[in-house]
C-alpha cells in the first residue's frame, strides 16, 4: 500500500479510471447495437447533461475523428497500463517511475486538443456549457501533469545516484 500522499492520488485515479474508460470512454468506438441499453442511457445521462460532442454515441462527425483515435488509444495503450498501474503503486514499486512518466506526458499531450477544442473550437456550445465541460476534462490534464513532473524528478533523482555510484 502507497504511503506517498500522491502516490495515493495516482492510485485513486487509475484504479477509478478503469471502470470510467470501460463504461463510458470506449463506447463511442462502439457500433450501438453492441452496447449494453444501461451503458447507452448512462451515456445519453452524459451527453445530454453535460453537452459533451466528444463522447456521442452513433454520431459521426468528422472534425472529431482525431478523438476516436484518442480513445482508441485508451483502450489499446491505457486500459491495460491501467491495471500495471494499480499493481505498481499498490506495492510502491520501485520502478514505477518511468512508466509513469511516459504516461503522464503521453495523456497531457492529448488533453491539450480536447481542451482546446472545448475553449476554441467550432462546437455548438454555450460559454458555460464549455467551461463545464473544460472543469470535467482538466483534471486529465493536471493530474497526468503533475504525475509527469514528480516521475521525472524522480527518474532524474534515481539516474544521479546511480551515475555516482558508477563514478
Amino acid at each position: 500500500m502507497p504511503t506517498l500522499s500522491l502516490d495515493c492520488v495516482y492510485l485513486a485515479y487509475f484504479a477509478s479510471h478503469i471502470p470510467i474508460t470501460m463504461a463510458v470512454d470506449l463506447m463511442p468506438l462502439l457500433p450501438t447495437r453492441l452496447i449494453p441499453q444501461p451503458l447507452l442511457a448512462l451515456n445519453a445521462f452524459l451527453t445530454n447533461t453535460l453537452g459533451d460532442p466528444f463522447m456521442l454515441i452513433g454520431h459521426t462527425r468528422t472534425d472529431l475523428t482525431w478523438f476516436r483515435a484518442l480513445l482508441a488509444c485508451e483502450l489499446v495503450l491505457q486500459l491495460p497500463f491501467f491495471f500495471y498501474a494499480v499493481w505498481a503503486l499498490w506495492n510502491s514499486c520501485p520502478r514505477r517511475h518511468l512508466p509513469l512518466l511516459v504516461y503522464g506526458v503521453h495523456v497531457s499531450t492529448t488533453m491539450a486538443p480536447v481542451l482546446g477544442t472545448l475553449a476554441f473550437g467550432d462546437i455548438d456550445r454555450s460559454r458555460n456549457e464549455r467551461l463545464a465541460l473544460g472543469a470535467m476534462y482538466l483534471p486529465y490534464l493536471l493530474v497526468p501533469l503533475i504525475m509527469a513532473a514528480r516521475s521525472f524528478a524522480e527518474c532524474s533523482r534515481m539516474f544521479a545516484s546511480r551515475v555516482k555510484k558508477t563514478e
